[in-house]
């Protein structure tokens, strides 16, 4: 199991986020244009407090960055001072993304088996 992983059911579309990951099981409109990420889980997909949250919100200059340097060493991805700077870009993300809105993922026929373990990849 991931370490933090969240194991929180999905709740109804429209109901408040829990922070389930199961809109992460296919990437979204963002990761695949920016990220080329195809299938899912997203590749921006990462926990915290228990949660799922998006990688590309959190911290979108370092996604950005690993895309264009996919051999870099350097740790873009957690220097405060960078994730700083990218605030404006990440309420603009979070804004298309919907977030704070509510549970966006249909209640199909697959919620019901939510959650399950999701393999994710760390950057």
């Amino acid at each position: 199991m991931i370490p933090n992983a969240p194991i929180h059911s999905k709740p109804k579309y429209g109901q408040p986020c829990n922070g389930c990951g199961y809109c992460t099981t296919e990437p979204c409109a963002l990761a695949s244009e920016y990220l080329d990420c195809q299938t899912g889980p997203c590749f921006a997909l990462e926990y915290q407090d228990g949660k799922s949250i998006c990688g590309l919100v959190r911290n979108p200059l370092g996604y950005l960055y690993r895309k264009v340097h996919p051999g870099s060493e350097l740790d873009i991805l957690h220097d405060p001072e960078l994730i700083e700077r990218g605030a404006a870009l990440s309420a603009q993300i979070a804004a298309a993304l919907g977030v704070g809105r509510g549970c966006d993922s249909d209640d199909d026929h697959q919620p019901s088996s939510w959650p399950q373990i999701i393999r994710t990849t760390v950057i």
